[in-house]
């Protein structure tokens, strides 16, 4: 399990990150919804998208600790793990990594 990392006063994580980064991401601007156990959905927008997780902002502040669940147009909620956080950007690890098919599929449907 990759170490929970805040980036709230660093801005020279985004080169880091590129480099340590598994999967090549699709860059994309799409409204999702997002939810926490204990919080009702609400709107964010996705910014990047990977088979093994994404990146979105959002202004409401979530707990580290817990998962998060993202719905997609079109598809099932998707469960993940919060990795890092810069301000209001969010990233985030599958907690089961897509297939390249279906990653795919959601960024055709997204553009």
């Amino acid at each position: 399990m990759t170490p929970r990392i805040n980036f709230e006063n660093d801005r020279s994580h985004n080169l880091a990150a590129d480099e340590m980064r598994a999967n090549n991401r699709k860059l994309v601007n799409a409204e999702i919804f997002v939810r926490q156990s204990d919080t009702q959905r609400f709107s964010t927008t996705l910014s990047d998208l990977s088979v093994s997780g994404f990146k979105m902002n959002c202004c409401t502040s979530l707990d580290f600790e817990k998962l998060v669940f993202i719905t997609l147009p079109r598809l099932q909620t998707l469960a993940a793990h919060i990795r890092w956080v810069q301000y209001h950007d969010y990233g985030c690890e599958f907690t089961v990594p897509l297939h390249p098919a279906v990653l795919d599929h959601i960024v055709a449907g997204l553009r």
